[in-house]
């Protein structure tokens, strides 16, 4: 079993059987009851000692009514401020699990179990939680650290390979902003070729250059801003398909959106247009999508000024100006970004 420190704390515990141990891994004495916030795709053995409140898969439910319900749900348990939740499922489930127990009875601990490659890397690391409100993601949220995070990468074996390929648009991201020989290590191998000993040593280490990230910036003001690369314009996309037939992952929209700010970055100048086409080579080879239909431009625009990084009418990029390293807080004009939308709408 792996471990990685986030803000000194709490850990992130990777490994491979890890749910049948859990009481050895966290401390459960001081709690009055342990429940578990999980989805109707999550298989039922899973914690199947624990009380369920369980609520419909996908991004489209992470809503106010969603949290509603778990709210009440709560309640007819007889959760009390000494509750512990357990969030077991993906992004969709950390983030609107641990934004319920945020604010139940202004707030109760919460330990994040992610289902999805995507989650262990990314959601359930950080401590942002939140929904999504007015077609907007993630609009509505907080900061709320939970007290661990255990990674059991058995329950990624049933994860169909669109889900699992998805958790590379963010694992890929990493390497592009921070480390360049990560970069290069993820994109070496197709993601279904990797070990179940190198799958632990990826989750590590992005788990790790989040945490580094954040470390010295909790909520946003500085650093963690490097995180947002491929999120500006890849949140617009995910917002925007989510009224489709088939709409984006958050993987894949992080995919597209690192591609489309890649472009930005190759337009002002801070990168070279090889590493551009490396970039979106290397996402493509992952089998991650790098385009997408924008059928309605000023849609996605709207999108975008509304996202919530957002002061003053002003949207503050991350960028890269290598592959291996970003730079926070650019401006970009309207033309440069309508340039990226034009270079990756299909």
């Amino acid at each position: 079993m792996e471990k990685v420190n986030v803000l000194n704390k709490y850990q992130v515990y990777i490994g491979s059987g890890l749910l049948g141990n859990i009481y050895s891994i966290i401390d459960t004495n001081g709690f009055s009851k342990i429940i578990v916030i999980t989805d109707d795709k999550i298989p039922s053995n899973y914690l199947s000692e624990f009380e369920k409140i369980s609520i419909s898969s996908g991004e489209e439910n992470k809503t106010i009514e969603t949290v509603k319900e778990i709210w009440e749900q709560m309640l007819k348990l007889g959760c009390d401020r000494k509750t512990l939740v357990i969030n077991l499922g993906g992004g969709v489930i950390g983030d609107i699990g641990g934004f319920a127990a945020s604010c139940y009875m202004r707030g109760v601990k919460f330990l994040q179990i992610p289902t999805t490659l995507l989650s262990a890397v990314d959601a359930s690391v950080g401590g942002k939680v939140g929904i999504d409100f007015s077609g907007i993601k993630n609009l509505i949220g907080s900061f709320n650290q939970p007290i661990g995070v255990i990674v059991d990468i058995e329950t990624f074996n049933s994860l169909p390979d669109r889900e699992f390929i998805s958790g590379f648009g963010e694992i890929i991201k990493h390497g592009l902003i921070a480390d360049p020989d990560y970069f290069k290590f993820v994109t070496s191998k197709k993601p279904r070729e990797f070990s179940q000993d190198e799958l632990i040593e990826i989750i590590k280490k992005s788990c790790e250059i989040k945490a580094a990230i954040i470390s010295g910036d909790e909520k946003e003001s500085g650093s963690r801003k490097l995180l947002n690369f491929g999120h500006t314009i890849g949140h617009a996309l995910e917002s925007a398909s989510l009224q489709s037939q088939k709409p984006l992952l958050h993987g894949e929209a992080v995919a597209i959106g690192s591609i489309a700010e890649a472009k930005i970055s190759f337009d002002l100048g801070l990168i070279e247009d090889k590493e551009l086409s490396i970039i979106q080579q290397a996402l493509e080879a992952a089998g991650l999508p790098v385009s997408f239909k924008v059928e309605d431009i000023d849609k996605i625009m709207e999108l975008i000024s509304k996202d919530k990084k957002s002061q003053s009418g002003k949207i503050s990029w991350t960028l890269l100006n290598s592959i291996g390293s970003a730079v926070i807080d650019n401006q970009v004009e309207k033309n440069i970004v309508l340039s990226s939308l034009e270079y990756i709408s299909d």
